[in-house]
């Protein structure tokens, strides 16, 4: 019999209060911060839109939308993840994230990352331990979900 494990590359990204866990191929890029342009009577948690290779992408305090932490704007924004939408539909290719540092590439598999025994909550799909220390692996698809249904109204 095999005996072997499946490694994903994934990013290990600081935000505000601690870390996030997401495989390499939901990122696009990383690029500096530059300030949204601001939507009118949009949540706390849109901060508007950048520009980023000629398309006009919404930026998102993750922390904000999960009820983690204020916003962004007053705690020295660094990055921006630009993520892939993996929902498949055209009018969303792109969004992207605000973070506090450059992500550090790893390799996981199930002797790195282990599940926290707490419950997830609205957009974290689990807690886990990456060599010990404490991430967050969010939702994307609820990312996506959220920023469409601003769409319609």
């Amino acid at each position: 019999m095999l005996n072997y494990s499946i490694r994903v590359h994934s990013l290990l990204i600081p935000i505000e209060d601690g870390t996030i866990l997401l495989p390499n191929a939901n990122v696009a890029e990383v690029v500096h911060y530059t300030q949204p342009t601001p939507v009118k009577g949009a949540p706390a948690w849109l901060l508007g839109f950048i520009q980023w290779r000629e398309l006009k992408i919404p930026l998102v305090s993750y922390e904000t939308m999960i009820g983690k932490a204020a916003s962004p704007e007053t705690s020295g924004v660094k990055w921006v993840l630009v993520l892939n939408a993996l929902g498949g539909k055209s009018d969303l290719p792109f969004f992207s994230i605000v973070v506090r540092g450059k992500p550090k590439l790893i390799q996981v598999d199930e002797s790195i990352v282990t599940p926290m025994s707490k419950s997830p909550e609205r957009g974290i799909l689990s807690y886990v331990h990456v060599h010990g220390d404490p991430a967050i692996i969010p939702d994307p698809d609820l990312i996506e979900s959220m920023l469409r249904s601003l769409k319609g109204k």
